[in-house]
């Protein structure tokens, strides 16, 4: 993972060098460019707090599959180096509207 920092409110970068990432799909096939938007709306927005975190895992799900509906989910889960683990998580018919609506809901990812 190459290490650069991102500007707050700037989407776009891998994460700094600092924690761990690691974005997992369930339901289907995890694709670069769904990875790629996970990691930039997302782990990028953590930049700032980067020297508190240890990882960050990102699961993305998709319950129905084919079938559609409000079944794509996006949790986020942080281990912070004090110990604690904080987990978020999001739904929508659309998986990019919930990984949006992450980063809207917490007041350390806005941007």
């Amino acid at each position: 993972m190459a290490s650069r920092s991102v500007d707050p409110g700037v989407v776009g970068g891998e994460p700094p060098a600092g924690f761990q990432l690691d974005v997992r799909a369930h339901g289907f096939s995890l694709t670069e460019a769904v990875r790629r938007y996970a990691t930039d709306h997302l782990a990028a927005k953590l930049a700032k707090h980067a020297d508190a975190i240890q990882t960050v895992v990102i699961r993305l799900g998709d319950e129905n599959g084919a079938k559609g509906g409000e079944d794509k989910s996006c949790e986020i889960e942080l281990s912070v180096r004090t110990g604690a683990l904080i987990v978020v998580r999001a739904t929508n018919h659309d998986l990019n509207a919930a990984i949006d609506s992450l980063k809207r809901a917490n007041p350390h990812m806005k941007g």
